[in-house]
C-alpha cells in the first residue's frame, strides 16, 4: 500500500526533497518522477512497516522539514 502526495512549492522537484529528507532525515522517500514525468511533483511513500518506525521517520522529517 502506497500514499501519493503533492510537494510543497519551494522545492523544484520530487527529485530535491526525496534527497534532502533522505540525506538530512535518513528517511527514503520514493519521487515520484521515477514513474514519468507525471510524477514529478509528487513522492511516494509505502505504508509497509511499523507504527513506531513511521512515528520515528515522521519526527526526523518534521525536524529537517523546519530548518
Amino acid at each position: 500500500l502506497f500514499v501519493w502526495a503533492r510537494i510543497p512549492n519551494q522545492y523544484k522537484d520530487c527529485y530535491e526533497m526525496a534527497d534532502k529528507i533522505l540525506y538530512q532525515s535518513n528517511v527514503f522517500i520514493t519521487p515520484g518522477g521515477i514513474f514519468g514525468n507525471a510524477g514529478n511533483n509528487y513522492i511516494r511513500i509505502s505504508l509497509c512497516g511499523s507504527i513506531e518506525r513511521f512515528d520515528e521517520a515522521i519526527k526526523r522529517i518534521k525536524n529537517t522539514l523546519k530548518n
